[in-house]
């Protein structure tokens, strides 16, 4: 993968402020993307209502074994595969050449010479836009009955920034029961190659996938049986994109 020419800080930045109240609801009917820099014609997604059923399918049919995949795993799942798809996206923006400036991706190096990434773009993408993957979440959550705050996200990724370069970076904090079988990073290196596959055959623009696995955790809150407690599914989801999408993405692609 070639490496774009960004920002860099050793140190972890602040975390963004937070969005407010009235932006964090669900616009799954909104296929066009939001980022200025994204307004061509063809950066939309196509039947989005059927390519998040052709996605959350894919995904359990990976993940299935004798026909059934747990609920929380599947969560997960999403949730790791969404937050990678955020920074990932960044990276072909910054690719292009179509950064505004430094603060859009920042690279972070920890001592270990391990790559982190943060900036707007991949914040943009997992929580701050409109039809971001957490948006999403949290507008499915809600109208399935769970008092969910932006305050979840915000939170977590002040800790997740805290761990970077530290064994628990990545690790949910989850109760045993309620953790999903693997880890978000083998959550990624499983299910993404086949999973980006997918979203190729269903023509869905590297800018606008985070929206589109975003419709799929949407989709999953409502199709899932047995359900899962929303504010669960919800938290289960924070937990896993987060730091997902401050992978350094060569370590998959």
């Amino acid at each position: 993968m070639k490496v774009p020419t960004f920002g860099r800080s050793t140190r972890p930045p602040a975390p963004p402020s937070a969005p407010p109240q009235e932006e964090m609801e669900s616009l799954a009917d909104s296929s066009a993307s939001a980022d200025p820099r994204r307004r061509e014609t063809e950066d939309t997604v196509q039947s989005p209502g059927l390519v998040a059923r052709a996605l959350l399918d894919h995904v359990i049919q990976e993940m299935a074994t004798d026909g059934h995949v747990q609920s929380i795993d599947l969560f997960g799942a999403l949730g790791s595969v969404g937050g990678f798809s955020c920074v990932l996206t960044a990276f072909d923006i910054a690719s292009a050449g179509e950064l505004s400036d430094d603060a859009d991706l920042i690279a972070m190096e920890a001592e270990d010479g391990s790559r982190y990434y943060t900036g707007n773009l991949p914040n943009a993408f997992l929580l701050e836009s409109h039809d971001s993957l957490l948006n999403l979440t949290y507008g499915a959550a809600r109208r399935s009955g769970a008092l969910i705050s932006q305050e979840m996200a915000m939170e977590t990724l002040r800790y997740v920034v805290s761990t970077i370069g530290h064994p628990q970076f990545g690790i949910p904090r989850l109760t045993d029961e309620n953790r999903p079988g693997e880890t978000p990073l083998a959550y990624v290196r499983r299910l993404w190659p086949k999973l980006a596959d997918a979203l190729d055959r269903n023509r869905v623009p590297l800018s606008r996938r985070p929206f589109a696995i975003g419709l799929a955790v949407e989709l999953a809150f409502f199709h899932v049986r047995p359900p899962l407690d929303p504010s669960l599914a919800a938290r289960i989801v924070t937990e896993c994109a987060i730091p997902m999408a401050k992978l350094d993405p060569r370590l998959i692609a």
